[in-house]
């Protein structure tokens, strides 16, 4: 039987192309963008793709189609999916399709046109079903119809098919059959036909020996939380340190972190999703508080370890985690052969209208959660997360990238009372008051704070804000053992604040305090509002002629400020503050939006000028 010709793009390192492979297809082209891929991709020939196959390295968008092989019988792969990825939402809202990168499945499209062949495979990220209310999603399918295919898709998990990782992916075959493209059952755990239990990584791991020249890079240490790893259990992350999780001790707000923060991977169950990209401190982690090697991340995703990768060990992650498992790309690879290509039926199928059980699972376990929370609490009922007793403060603060001479911060504390003096500028004149008010859990305001923060700023000028924040967050760690005042507030998307700003007089004639007192105001962050109700009011105290000018000053200021500019989802008009306070100083500011050349804040501002916040 002649083999069936597979032409690959946004091919990676080639784990769709492998699992195809492995089912018996010739992968006769295979292309991508990034030149380590492309190296991976040849020094793999004969195992992810055809002997003699055609390895293209560029943009998608600019192949020549006189260039492509003829008489292609499916054509597979997965665009880039960050535009449509959690981390997107959680930056602010997934652009999807706004983002160009989203609207890569164009260029596939034209490709499907040209090449016609009978079906095709789509793999993304599940977030690509929801982005901009479903719409993306919506066009994507609309776009594939239209070259006269009908699709069908489904979200599967590739624990489900014999990795040690939860790893839910969208998978859509577009194909010209008379009835529903099915998909393969899983093989193991609820759904699989006999109950399997999913493979851990123990098992995946055995015969696996990290060498001694790649042990010394594997070990975590070094930063701010490096030291707290060990105590975390396995399975579990930063959450663990969470008053919400009964530490004694917290030292992060409950959500405030990604939920691979500090997550350390559990021996004998699938662990979280691997990414392309961790920082120091994110997980999996290994359960002997190390990062995982080489050998064992191809384990995690599935690869054989006669797999070779090109490149350096970030980007040999980089590859890995952004591929899709060969494991569960060789059941779909099985699946497409024998209802499109007529090959032998090799596993079970689901029903068309069958549904999966990971969501209900995943629902079963955050009830659980809900109800070990509110146990945690009710033994927590009345407990303070700041410290008790008698202390004195005393200690300097300096705004960041300002000229402005040190400023002195002196402060009592006694039990459940405590007040800050912040002198700015040697001043002696009481500008602003602001009372906080902490509890001992988080969005529970009921009853009496806990403790109270009474704050008397003396002193005006664009650094006021951010030197009283500054005071307040290092206050945070002198009395409790949060490290900030923004592990007391929780994420922008879902804060969960332990404490609330019952107060905030400043003079109505202070522009800058005025906005402080204004965005001090919870209901007002975290949504979209009109950008010309802000240069009404703020533009000439700053000298701004454009609203990136103004929000550029807002952000030297450190306020948390988002534009389209900084975050394509957010409409036309509109801007966004993330946080009720400015961000201390250890938090960095993301934004890469570029400053505009006339962008200035001004020597002074006009104290003359009256808001209405």
């Amino acid at each position: 039987m002649k083999p069936t010709r597979v032409a690959s793009f946004f091919a990676g390192a080639g784990g769709l192309d492998l699992g195809f492979k492995q089912a018996g297809f010739d992968i006769v082209y295979a292309s991508d963008i990034e030149s380590d891929c492309c190296e991976t991709l040849k020094l793999n020939r004969g195992s992810s793709t055809s002997d003699d196959s055609d390895i293209h390295c560029g943009d998608i968008r600019t192949i020549d189609f006189n260039t492509l092989p003829d008489d292609i019988d499916l054509v597979v792969g997965g665009p880039p999916c960050q535009s449509f990825s959690a981390s997107g939402r959680r930056a602010g809202g997934a652009a999807g399709r706004l983002d160009d990168r989203g609207n890569l499945f164009e260029a596939y499209r034209d490709i499907i046109r040209h090449l016609q062949p009978q079906a095709f495979v789509f793999e993304n990220v599940r977030g690509i079903l929801a982005t901009n209310k479903g719409q993306d999603w919506a066009a994507i399918v609309a776009a594939f119809n239209e070259l006269g295919y009908a699709v069908n898709y489904r979200l599967l998990d590739a624990a489900d098919y014999g990795v040690p990782q939860h790893r839910e992916r969208m998978f859509l075959v577009g194909h010209r059959l008379d009835i529903p493209f099915l998909f393969p059952r899983p093989l193991f755990g609820p759904d699989s036909l006999d109950d399997a239990p999913h493979v851990s990584p123990k098992d995946a791991f055995k015969g696996l020996k990290v060498r001694n020249s790649e042990a010394e890079g594997l070990k975590f240490e070094g930063g701010k939380y490096s030291h707290l790893l060990p105590e975390v259990p396995e399975g579990q992350n930063y959450l663990f340190f969470t008053a919400k999780r009964g530490h004694p001790n917290p030292v992060f707000a409950y959500r405030s972190r990604f939920s691979d923060f500090l997550y350390k991977a559990h021996r004998g169950y699938p662990m979280k999703t691997i990414i392309a990209s961790p920082g120091k401190y994110t997980g999996p982690l290994h359960w002997d508080n190390r990062y995982f090697s080489i050998s064992e991340y191809k384990a995690i995703q599935g690869f054989p370890q006669d797999y070779v990768f090109y490149g350096e060990r970030a980007s040999v992650v980089k590859q890995i985690g952004n591929s899709v498992s060969p494991k569960i790309a060789f059941c779909l690879a099985q699946a497409v052969a024998h209802q499109i290509f007529g090959g032998a039926q090799e596993l079970d199928l689901l029903g068309a209208e069958e549904r999966l059980t990971f969501d209900g699972r995943k629902g079963a376990k955050a009830a659980k959660t809900r109800v070990l929370h509110g146990e945690i609490q009710r033994k927590r009922n009345g407990s303070a997360i700041i410290a008790k007793g008698e202390k004195t403060f005393q200690f300097s603060l300096s705004p960041r990238g300002a000229t402005a001479p040190e400023v002195n911060v002196k402060g009592t504390a006694k039990d459940d009372m405590h007040h800050l003096d912040v002198f700015f500028e040697n001043r002696r004149k009481l500008t602003a008051e602001v009372v906080i008010e902490v509890w001992s859990s988080a969005r529970d305001f009921s009853g009496s704070p806990t403790a109270t923060l009474n704050l008397s700023l003396y002193g005006t000028g664009l650094s006021a804000p951010q030197l009283l924040w500054n005071a307040v967050d290092e206050w945070v760690r002198s009395v409790s053992s949060f490290g900030s005042l923004f592990e007391l507030y929780g994420h922008f998307t879902e804060p969960y604040p332990f404490f609330q700003i019952s107060r905030f007089q400043a003079p109505k004639n202070d522009a800058i305090l005025q906005f402080a007192k204004y965005v001090s105001d919870f209901s007002r962050c975290s949504k979209y509002l009109d950008k010309n109700d802000l240069m009404n009011e703020l533009a000439s105290t700053f000298g701004a002629s454009t609203f990136d000018e103004l929000a550029t000053c807002l952000r030297d200021m450190r306020y948390d400020v988002r534009t389209r500019e900084t975050n394509i989802a957010i409409p036309h008009g509109k801007y966004m503050i993330a946080y009720p306070f400015t961000l201390p100083q250890s938090k960095q500011m993301n934004f890469s939006v570029k400053k505009p050349k006339n962008a200035r804040i001004a020597a002074s501002y006009i104290t003359e000028k009256r808001v209405s916040f």
